[in-house]
């Protein structure tokens, strides 16, 4: 027996031809030609420096050498597909966290099929709360944080701009902070900016006014699209919002919006969904655009 290592791809053709006991068939099986099924099998042959199968004139039949090897060649091909099914289904998952908001701009439907097409299943977890969890436990994080960040397959998205904004006819109306004394100002518990930054940027003195405090964007939202009110929001997590035309953004005279760093997108670069970083930034910074 000679000492060349076993080419793999030979084996799917023997154990199909040793169970069929046809090379016809064994091609049929294999989606492959009778020639490329024989030249295999002779390849292994010539490896192994014995004779598999006896040709005879009702088909082929397995050498006493031959029976032995298909039982090793068969519980091989049943471990390494074993193998390759554990890979796949390891790299058939992708995680991706991301604020309210963030998740329908990063899945568009173009984003989703290129990436449904590599992977079988994506989880999707959108929280309120800050991201505090470790970062490598995710493909795909979108998150917020005031410092800037040197971790391995973070990119950052550029300024994010707040500004009040509310329903049309409100919006309209609102040109002065005393305006804003006559409205119901809501906030957000967990954003990154509020109304007294916005009044404390533009040195100018907080109006007596009636507070409403959400625990959740879509809470705020809610409230909005409903008339209670004025909220304060990142240009970018209502930017549909806005090109729908249900909300606008306030045109008060001579202020100036709060302006935070604070955007970053993670794609880790130990897995599978590194190699599209490219595509997903381009689609997430086009939706954060408008």
């Amino acid at each position: 027996m000679k000492s060349d290592p076993i080419v793999l791809s030979c084996l799917p053709a023997f154990v199909a031809v040793a169970e069929a006991k046809s090379f016809t068939e064994a091609a049929n099986q294999l989606h492959l030609t009778v020639s490329a099924v024989s030249q295999a099998i002779k390849k292994l042959e010539v490896r192994l420096g014995i004779k598999l199968f006896l040709r005879e004139a009702a088909g082929v039949s397995l050498t006493p050498q031959g029976e032995i090897f298909a039982d090793y060649a068969k519980k091989s091909l049943r471990v390494l597909n074993q193998g390759i099914t554990k890979l796949k289904e390891q790299g058939s998952k992708i995680r991706i966290y991301t604020p309210p908001g963030i998740s329908s701009l990063l899945l568009n439907q173009r984003l989703l099929e290129e990436l449904s097409y590599h992977f079988y299943t994506i989880e999707m977890v959108s929280e309120e709360r800050p991201f505090d969890g470790e970062l490598s436990d995710w493909d795909i994080v979108v998150y917020f944080h005031s410092l800037a960040h040197t971790v391995p397959g973070n990119h950052y998205l550029g300024d994010d701009i707040y500004y009040p904004f509310a329903l049309p006819d409100i919006a309209e109306r609102i040109k002065t902070i005393d305006d804003l004394s006559h409205c119901t100002l809501l906030y957000n518990q967990h954003g990154l900016a509020h109304w007294d930054e916005f009044f404390k940027v533009n040195e100018v003195t907080i109006p007596e006014h009636r507070k409403i405090y959400y625990s959740r964007a879509s809470q705020l939202f809610t409230a909005v699209e409903s008339g209670k009110g004025i909220a304060f929001e990142s240009s970018r997590i209502i930017s549909s919002k806005l090109s729908q035309g249900s909300i606008k953004l306030c045109q008060l005279d001579g202020l100036l919006p709060v302006i935070k760093k604070s955007m970053w997108l993670y794609i880790n670069p130990e897995t599978a969904i590194y190699q599209f970083k490219k595509e997903i930034k381009e689609e997430l910074m086009a939706g954060l655009m408008g």
